[in-house]
């Protein structure tokens, strides 16, 4: 493989582990103009981060963190229950890259999981073709008519200097490719940098703890995920890179510690606040909402109910995010006449 088709499929890997928030949430849990938490002496290039990652369909975890804990944790993630016919069912709140801190998880929420019949998730990521996916992202994300700074904003374009110069990122092989997948890239690896993992996070873990014994069923796919980010407008993908090369010091910290509390309505109220903070229009923020979290949910939503109503018992974990606001996938799930109630 060589270099560049190395880096398309470290960054899918990043991609696939997902952020799950907005990127414009980031003036408490990420964007500021300080520098970003790890020290620049500390950095990774990125073709040193995970340079022979897994070729084959499974990506199996490190560890299995739950091993290593002696404790029950103190902390309380978002989990809701829905009742129909008999049949309860979960909504879990995720974050797509861990660390050992978050396992075990709460025991309710252990319980709950091993209750259920089906495990829902938004993509599989144990069961894709990684090669095929680098094939079909190195079409989409790499524009080889116009160099990444020329969709740039001149203040995008100074401040992402300053990142990679601040940071000794590899920017340089970013050259060709469109500001979405910058960002996504730089942003997974800035929490993979701070000790974050793809196969800690939540997702990772309950799939391979459903793997031979559940029955996974995915809402989404990698192909309709690439599609969204990119058939992003041009000014938001420059917003969102911007956000990501002026996040703040211990914005992954927070992020983490939101997702410990659970309190997701919170975070998505501080989320709208920052945005105006920031000087990001209303219009922007809602189109960027609408695009990565509402237009989904409803999605989301629907393929739930269709499994309740086969009387499956389910265990729905997707981005904590997807279940606040008042375009939530609780919300239309309400809206279809299921009674959802936070534990």
């Amino acid at each position: 493989m060589n270099k560049t088709a190395r880096i398309i499929l470290i960054g899918i890997m990043l991609l696939l582990a997902g952020i799950g928030v907005g990127y414009f949430a980031q003036k408490q849990f990420g964007t500021s103009d300080s520098q970003p938490s790890v020290p620049a002496d500390q950095q990774q290039p990125l073709e040193q981060v995970n340079p022979n990652p897994p070729e084959d369909s499974q990506v199996e975890p490190e560890t299995k963190p739950e091993t290593h804990a002696v404790t029950e944790p103190n902390y309380d993630p978002a989990i809701w229950k829905i009742e129909h016919n008999g049949v309860t069912s979960y909504l879990f709140g995720s974050i797509h890259m861990g660390d050992s801190s978050m396992y075990p998880l709460p025991e309710h929420i252990r319980n709950a999981f091993s209750e259920s019949d089906i495990l829902v998730v938004e993509i599989d990521m144990t069961n894709l073709n990684q090669m095929e996916i680098a094939q079909t992202v190195q079409k989409m994300a790499i524009d080889p008519d116009k160099p990444l700074k020329e969709h740039l904003s001149d203040t995008t374009a100074e401040k992402y200097d300053e990142y990679c110069t601040r940071t000794r990122s590899p920017c340089q092989m970013f050259s060709s490719f469109e500001p979405w997948f910058a960002a996504m890239t730089l942003e997974a690896l800035a929490m993979q940098q701070s000790g974050y993992k793809e196969q800690l996070g939540i997702d990772m873990h309950f799939l391979n703890e459903a793997k031979n014994n559940k029955t996974i069923v995915e809402l989404e796919s990698f192909d309709s995920q690439l599609a969204m980010l990119d058939s992003m407008p041009a000014h938001l993908q420059d917003l969102m890179l911007l956000s990501t090369v002026t996040r703040e010091e211990g914005a992954t910290e927070k992020l983490v510690n939101a997702w410990k509390t659970g309190d997701v309505e919170a975070f998505l109220a501080e989320s709208e606040m920052s945005a105006k903070d920031q000087g990001i229009s209303d219009q922007d923020y809602q189109a960027f909402m609408d695009l990565f979290l509402y237009e989904r949910n409803k999605g989301m939503a629907d393929g739930i109910a269709e499994l309740l109503e086969q009387g499956k018992s389910v265990f729905a974990v997707v981005g904590a995010a997807h279940y606040g606001g008042d375009k939530s996938v609780n919300y239309y799930l309400e809206q279809k006449g299921y009674k959802v109630t936070r534990l």
